[in-house]
């Protein structure tokens, strides 16, 4: 098994897909298709990023479906074609309402269960005209060809919604496109034969024969009057990470959610993700949970009271040192499917913004900035080891959060800053519970304690602690205490 608890075969798999991708390469450069233009092969479909690049099929063997549901119609959908004015009229298709049209990626059809679980959700939040596109036998196909037809599902996408606004009078800019993986460049192919779609929404897009590619090619910001998207599994595809969402900004806004990569609760064995999920969904999150876990967060996100709030950071490594909690002008953002898009500057883009989950749904947390400055009495020296932290506050406790993935050097006299999350808003922060466990190094003869001889301690010289959804700030004096080895040391006097 390879990082995340994805088989190797993925990998296999998809190679195979080129190889046999090359065999079928149709020599024709283009393809013309009544009403919906001409699609070719020429660059920038074909690049050092997609070196085989196939002719999308045709819309009669794609066969798309557009169902449309509404609180009306919650549970019996409207087939909408474009052309067919009876069927548009006779439907529950309201042109003051806004439209989410939700598209499905690779290997997907209608039957996808996340799609159904959004609509829902969508539909219990608001009045929306939602429509599902099932583009099922486009996309399960080999890579490379599904990859071709996702040209032909937006060009038809973008159809069905010139041919809605030209018989109802509904406004593009009250359109919204979410797509997942594939879907995602479903999406940008819609948008940029649209002068005015309102937002794309781009759920993890997939990262082979698209990431680094020309814009043309790909989801980018001009696709739509506002875009963005969710890095969910933007690890390296051609590595043992097997990284199938694009790690490349692509939208006016970008989300990073746990660094955009490596989500929690995706390293769990095969047999518990069988147990959680049943055995048709635990097979998608054993092959694809990173990936997958983009259309969850957009789910969870819907009807959240947690805000999903994530911050501006130039790097996750900034963001996990704390550099990059604040919340004023374009500092934060909500990472929310449903809410109106805050206005961007003109011409920004690819701004990139980083937040935390849990591992299981509801996956929002709150997210505190916990900053420990060590004091340096005589006879401190350098320690090693584990940091823990419990906060508590005027509405809640949070459990003990590791704050160091691995042993860390801390120095006396010098400040370490981590974020930690909390599944509730705590309110004002009144007490800091702090514990660490001493580790020695094997090179490090410093670290060593023989026969428990020398005891090790951290002295605590202040805490500081600073609220990422509120900015609510709290400081707390150590008076230089010392915190031995696994020893829980709670700190409550506010400086």
């Amino acid at each position: 098994m390879v990082s995340g608890g994805r088989p190797l075969a993925i990998l296999m798999l998809l190679t195979l897909t080129q190889v046999l991708s090359a065999l079928r390469v149709n020599k024709r450069s283009t393809v013309c298709y009544t009403d919906l233009g001409c699609f070719s092969t020429d660059a920038p479909f074909t690049s050092k990023e997609r070196p085989i690049s196939f002719l999308p099929e045709s819309p009669e063997k794609i066969n798309p479906t557009f169902t449309l549901y509404t609180r009306q119609s919650p549970a019996q959908g409207y087939l909408l074609r474009s052309g067919d004015t009876t069927g548009l009229t006779r439907s529950t298709f309201n042109a003051s309402r806004p439209s989410k049209f939700i598209v499905h990626g690779f290997l997907e059809s209608f039957l996808a269960t996340w799609m159904k679980d959004m609509k829902d959700a969508l539909l219990r939040q608001g009045d929306y005209n939602v429509v599902v596109v099932d583009w099922g036998s486009g996309s399960f196909s080999l890579y490379g060809q599904a990859t071709a037809n996702t040209r032909v599902v937006g060009a038809m996408i973008a159809q069905l919604i010139m041919f809605i606004q030209n018989t109802t009078g509904a406004r593009q800019e009250d359109m919204h496109i979410v797509g997942h993986s594939l879907g995602s460049h479903v999406a940008g192919y819609a948008g940029e034969r649209l002068q005015h779609l309102g937002r794309i929404t781009g759920l993890d897009p997939a990262q082979p024969y698209f990431q680094y590619t020309d814009k043309a090619v790909r989801l980018d910001p001009t696709d739509a009057l506002f875009v963005e998207a969710i890095h969910t599994d933007g690890d390296n595809f051609y590595s043992t990470e097997l990284g199938l969402g694009m790690s490349q900004p692509c939208g006016h806004v970008d989300y990073y959610p746990n660094g955009g990569h490596d989500q929690p609760g995706c390293d769990k064995s095969p047999i518990t993700h069988l147990e959680e999920n049943g055995l048709y969904l635990g097979l998608r999150e054993i092959i694809g949970c990173n990936h997958a876990r983009a259309y969850h967060l957009a789910i969870d996100s819907i009807n959240s009271a947690c805000p999903f709030l994530a911050y501006r950071c130039d790097s996750e490594d900034d963001f996990k040192a704390g550099r990059c909690l604040k919340c004023s002008d374009q500092d934060c953002r909500h990472m929310v499917l449903t809410s109106d898009p805050v206005k961007l500057p003109a011409g920004a883009s690819l701004l990139k913004y980083y937040f935390l989950t849990g591992d299981l749904s509801p996956y929002c947390r709150y997210h505190y900035r916990l900053s420990l400055a060590l004091a340096k009495p005589i006879g401190s020296q350098q320690e090693r080891g584990t940091l823990y932290a419990t906060l508590t506050g005027t509405s809640g406790q949070t459990e003990e959060v590791k704050l160091t993935n691995d042993d860390v050097y801390f120095n006396p006299g010098e400040t370490y800053t981590y974020v930690m999350t909390s599944k509730l808003l705590l309110g004002d922060v009144t007490s800091v519970e702090v514990r660490w466990l001493q580790h020695w190094a094997l090179l490090d003869v410093s670290s060593w304690n023989f026969l428990g001889l020398r005891h090790p301690k951290l002295y605590v010289g202040r805490i500081d602690i600073t609220s990422g959804e509120t900015q609510q700030n709290s400081t707390f004096c150590g008076q230089g205490i010392g915190v031995k080895s696994d020893q829980k040391q709670v700190f409550s006097s506010k400086c």
